[in-house]
């Protein structure tokens, strides 16, 4: 397995989101489990093997070297530029014609939120000439759907039968619909509970039951939704405090989810009112992701709150966690698994890098990832597509890129 790519043009001007954020949105998006520190520091996106960093602005780099690093660009990273914003990313499960679908979300504290479909040809090499930016004719807006409130996560089927299908949750769990290269609203779901009902922080589809889909809410529980019935078919009370994240498991029963009680807990639909506490950071510290591995249902990603630790757990042995990565130098915004491999995943970071792990290589030195990638700015969000298992998609600041991996 290996990154392809090389440095990003100096001559790209990137526009950097608003960062001026009052204390109360920034009590916002921290329940979401977004980073709120300030952007600065620009540098040279690069990529490099295992922890040995390749300086890619060597004086004595020869011009050969550099056709074959613009050629590389060019090849193997492609570029979507967004007037605010950026937070959520997903890839369609499918790719007809080389063509990949893909849909990012903002993530404003104004009412002037929108998810957009994009859409590139992965066999596409850009134009080579000097004087055209790398950026022309990389990744086309298919289509913008406005949203009334910040997207906190949306989600493509995973399966064939619904791959037009899309999920985001935000103040309620929203179902779009992406045909004739149009995106449109089906439908907003709203019964969840008469009392009080929080922000959704996070939403995961069940790749057993191509209906079922989870959701997180601030206000402590979990939700499976039906959207063929539209309806709950199951809630709990799933932890102490707001929940930031759920992962469905390899069933359409249970899910594992995390919040701010610093807690990884079990659930089972079957078993109502039954939730088992697998994990707990030491003081309680606030983990804000999780993901189960499908292939390998025995180990699970969790990442903890403003911190650079990645838990990696085992649910065969849950006395300490398998491994505990702390090699990013910045907050850690979310790791998950590679779709291909019971054993790579990816976590991506404030200190603008990603990182591709191997949990069994080395385990015993964890600070050895076997890839890393360079972004020019914080890096919020990554997807690893099911169908599109070549290209990693990332978020940093107002802009989503596309990773080519083999």
């Amino acid at each position: 397995m290996s990154f392809n790519g090389n440095e990003i043009n100096d001559n790209e001007t990137i526009k950097q989101p608003n960062n001026n954020l009052s204390e109360e949105d920034e009590e916002i998006l921290k329940t979401l489990g977004v980073s709120t520190n300030n952007k600065k520091d620009k540098i040279n996106g690069s990529l490099s093997k295992g922890s040995q960093k390749v300086d890619s602005n060597k004086e004595n780099k020869s011009k050969i070297e550099e056709s074959e690093d613009k050629e590389a660009t060019n090849k193997f990273i492609k570029r979507y530029m967004n007037d605010s914003r950026l937070n959520g990313i997903t890839f369609q499960s499918t790719v007809e014609e080389n063509i990949i679908n893909l849909a990012v979300s903002s993530l404003n504290m104004s009412s002037n939120n929108n998810i957009s479909i994009l859409s590139f040809n992965q066999e596409d090499k850009e134009e080579e000439d000097n004087n055209i930016n790398i950026n022309n004719n990389s990744i086309i807006l298919k289509s913008k759907v406005e949203c009334s409130f910040p997207v906190s996560s949306i989600l493509f089927s995973p399966h064939l039968e619904n791959k037009n299908l899309l999920i985001s949750t935000s103040d309620l769990l929203y179902l779009y619909s992406y045909d004739n290269e149009k995106i449109s609203l089906n439908a907003a779901f709203t019964k969840r509970r008469k009392d009080y009902c929080g922000p959704l922080t996070a939403c995961d589809w069940s790749h057993v039951n191509n209906s079922i889909v989870g959701v997180s809410s601030v206000d402590s529980t979990c939700s499976l939704w039906d959207l063929n019935k539209k309806e709950v078919t199951y809630m709990s009370i799933a932890h102490d405090k707001e929940v930031y994240d759920i992962s469905l498991g390899p069933d359409e029963f249970t899910f594992m989810s995390t919040g701010a009680d610093g807690s990884v807990r079990l659930s089972d639909s079957r078993t109502p009112n039954s939730v088992n506490i697998l994990f707990e950071t030491k003081e309680k510290i606030p983990l804000t992701r999780i993901k189960w591995n499908l292939l390998n249902p025995n180990f699970i990603l969790t990442v903890v709150v403003d911190k650079n630790e990645i838990y990696v757990l085992d649910q065969r042995d849950l006395t300490y966690p398998y491994a505990i990565l702390k090699v990013h130098t910045n907050v850690v915004n979310n790791a998950i698994w590679a779709p291909q491999s019971n054993t790579n995943f990816i976590s991506v970071s404030d200190d603008k890098s990603a990182l591709i792990w191997d949990i069994y290589c080395d385990s015993n030195k964890p600070e050895e990832y076997i890839m890393k990638y360079e972004a020019k700015y914080e890096i919020e969000n990554v997807s690893w597509g099911d169908v599109t298992k070549n290209w990693i998609g990332i978020i940093d600041g107002n802009q989503a890129e596309v990773l080519r991996i083999q």
